[in-house]
């Protein structure tokens, strides 16, 4: 059992009154919020890693961590209210509890080092601070960031951190070298690794905290759903520089892959009297006309339901389960004792809902008809959120083995039409039609990674001291991780049967072996970049500082330099012309003179090595002769393949990350329009507005959402 409901034991153990009831201040379990935004989360750095999951036993939050670093998600208690106000306003509050089940139900484990491995997960229950000034050994904060542990701060109630993230050169766990396999569960409860609790992967654990507002102490429980035991209690005592009052929760997760859930999270509070709580009425599942829902009240309270045919039911077993075929209204009460709630109703509309349409985007296209087409359909605005598969068949005859998940890609080698149709159980199809009929040809290729010495001067590029592995300033992962290589079979067999090679890294410190070299590094400082330089050095490519509305800083001061790793490509530097840091992260790159039916293909490659080419050449191949095809081939292996329409544009993150090439394709036969210079042709020097209709600097955004030449783009 995953769902948890408080039995207040500890909190109402000596009840204030004679006749008290239970109020929720708060309560959220995601059976009616559509999105994670709308139950209050929020992500500073990966907001697209928050879901609403669901299985046979209801929704719940998942924070999916994926191949990032420390990332944190937090919830916020407070939020719909209006600015300022909180869930405790008007209540006069002695003790008050917050409830919620949590499980961090995957991080793999790692034999390697907790240094490289990361785990450092943490779960808190946050306040808000109360002090004015520094205290010593505390940092005041204003709320969590990205990668930011609540027990720094003591901004916490109760905190569950992973002994790994509390690093110092004291901590058995950070033993250089040391096997950490067995220690990746042990958790430190609120700062204190004297006090550790070993938690389960795949566990859910009902986590309790009851606070007493006067004596200035949060007591917890940990209880564990799958041992069906208490794993550790105790009290806690409440800083002074901090509030007694509950603001939200932070969840922090360690790199890679790890994934947290939480659900049922209630702050709840005695009353002087009788209280009913509001029910909640989820909408679980829809069979054609026939209709599920699930109603969700208190322990202790009576549910009463009037259903659609206008007949009632009384409950005191939690959630009550109703099926309906027929339409009209479906409405909800609770009773405790004296006190009824109000009541809560929705509109029952028993027909057969019919799925949207899949959507067939191109995500490559080569010379001809070639085209790689990704089908998708969003189940965000069906009820219940299906999960929504297609079949999809090709004109030539191609077709689908049977329903197959959305995001599937089709690679199309001809002129045809793509055919797909969405399906899910209990709901109506819907069939799309996509017309493969744009013939496409290479217009142009910038090829950054195989310039020439005599190309960058030409450009404006002067040389700077190489990049090689002793070197760890800023972007040294290119040399220092080993990264760029390429392989020679040597004559022997792999355990999963395929040939066995040995590996030759091509750029580190040079010596190191026959074939490893140093990077050389070029760059045009932010003084070059002017309007008229980046808007020509590599035309039609165009680079960040075009665009720039602000004719105060039309001297380059205010933007990045261009710099070229030779072999590899184009790099934003991140810095401006004094070397200081630039105030945004990304560099706006895009193809002057296309067209909407025109594209262009980046191929990028980061310095973490997950997106260039390995290749694996013959036994007996020379290494140097190896290395010569390796460094001719493009290391954009197409595992990162930006495909942009000919008016959008791409952000090319600094430091670590490299554009090697630019493939320009141009619509050479469109059927079916007549008239394609009436398309809207890109132009780097469109002004770009934000949603308010206000013009501003595009050189100098924020993340959001802008319009440019009338489409919208998100900066993140």
């Amino acid at each position: 059992m995953r769902k948890f409901y408080l039995l207040f034991a500890a909190l109402f153990a000596c009840s204030l009154v004679a006749n008290a009831g239970v109020k929720n201040l708060f309560k959220q379990d995601f059976e009616i919020a559509s999105t994670p935004q709308e139950a209050g989360w929020t992500s500073p750095n990966l907001a697209g890693n928050m879901s609403l999951y669901s299985d046979e036993l209801g929704r719940l939050f998942q924070f999916s961590l994926g191949a990032n670093n420390n990332r944190n998600a937090v919830m916020n208690f407070n939020y719909g209210l209006e600015d300022g106000a909180t869930i405790f306003d008007g209540q006069d509050l002695k003790k008050y509890t917050v409830s919620f089940t949590w499980g961090l139900v995957k991080n793999p484990e790692s034999t390697g080092k907790p240094q490289d491995v990361q785990y450092s997960s943490e779960i808190a229950v946050l306040t808000p601070s109360v002090a004015t000034s520094d205290v010593e050994g505390w940092k005041i904060t204003t709320g969590i960031n990205n990668g930011q542990y609540a027990a720094n701060d003591s901004l916490r109630l109760f905190a569950l951190t992973q002994l790994k993230g509390a690093y110092s050169d004291t901590n058995e766990y950070w033993v250089d070298n040391q096997d950490n396999s067995n220690y990746i569960f042990d958790f430190y409860i609120n700062g204190d690794q004297n006090n550790k609790v070993t938690l389960e992967q795949g566990g859910y654990y009902d986590i309790t905290i009851n606070v007493d507002v006067e004596a200035r102490t949060a007591a917890y429980e940990i209880y564990s759903q799958n041992q069906g035991e208490t794993l550790a209690t105790g009290t806690y005592t409440i800083p002074e520089y901090a509030s007694v009052y509950a603001k939200g929760i932070n969840v922090l997760l360690g790199r890679y892959n790890s994934v947290a859930h939480i659900d049922d999270v209630k702050v709840q509070t005695e009353t002087e009297g009788d209280y009913a709580n509001v029910p909640t009425i989820a909408w679980t599942g829809v069979d054609m006309t026939k209709r599920m829902y699930k109603i969700f009240f208190e322990d202790g309270e009576i549910l009463h339901v009037k259903k659609t045919d206008g007949s009632e039911d009384t409950s005191v077993e939690s959630p009550y389960d109703y099926e309906t075929e027929t339409s009209g209204t479906l409405e909800a009460w609770t009773e405790s004792g004296t006190a009824t709630s109000e009541h809560v109703t929705i509109d029952v509309v028993a027909e057969v809902i019919t799925l949207p349409a899949a959507k067939v985007d191109i995500t490559k296209v080569n010379s001809g008809y070639v085209k790689s087409l990704q089908m998708t359909v969003d189940n965000s605005e069906v009820p219940t959120r299906p999960a929504i598969t297609l079949t999809w068949e090709y004109s030539n005859g191609d077709k689908s083995n049977g329903e197959v998940a959305s995001g599937a890609i089709y690679e199309a080698s001809e002129k045809g039409t793509l055919t797909v149709t969405t399906f899910a159980y209990g709901f109506g199809s819907t069939t799309t039609t996509f017309e493969n009929n744009t013939e496409f040809a290479v217009d142009n290729t910038i090829d950054f990674q195989h310039m020439t010495d005599a190309d960058l001067a030409a450009k404006g590029f002067t040389e700077i001291d190489p990049l090689q592995a002793s070197n760890m300033s800023g972007e040294n992962n290119w040399t220092a991780r080993g990264r760029l290589w390429f392989g020679i079979e040597n004559g022997g067999t792999r355990d999963d049967g395929t040939p066995a090679y040995d590996s030759y890294v091509v750029y580190g410190a040079e010596g190191a072996s026959e074939v490893v070299e140093p990077i050389r590094r070029f760059t045009l400082p932010a003084a070059g970049m002017t309007q008229e330089a980046t808007s020509t050095i590599f035309a039609p490519f165009y680079t960040w500082y075009t665009g720039q509305a602000d004719p105060a800083v039309a001297d380059g001061s205010d933007v990045a330099g261009l710099k070229m790793n030779m072999g590899i490509g184009l790099i934003n530097i991140g810095c401006k012309a004094d070397g200081s840091s630039i105030n945004y992260p990304n560099g706006t790159v895009g193809i002057s003179g296309l067209t909407d039916n025109d594209y262009y293909i980046l191929y990028i490659i980061d310095n973490y090595g997950g997106s260039s080419k390995h290749p694996i050449y013959p036994q007996g191949t020379k290494p140097a002769d190896a290395k010569a095809l390796y460094k001719a081939e493009n290391l954009g292996d197409g595992t990162n393949v930006q495909v942009k329409r000919g008016t959008e544009t791409f952000d090319l993150y600094r430091i670590d990350t490299a554009i090697a090439r630019v493939d320009i394709f141009k619509a050479i036969g469109v059927d079916g329009i007549e008239e394609i210079a009436s398309e809207v042709v890109s132009d780097p020097n469109a002004p770009v507005y934000n949603l308010n209709g206000v013009r501003v600097n595009a050189n100098t955004l924020q993340k959001g959402i802008y319009v440019k030449q009338g489409k919208k783009f998100i900066v993140k």
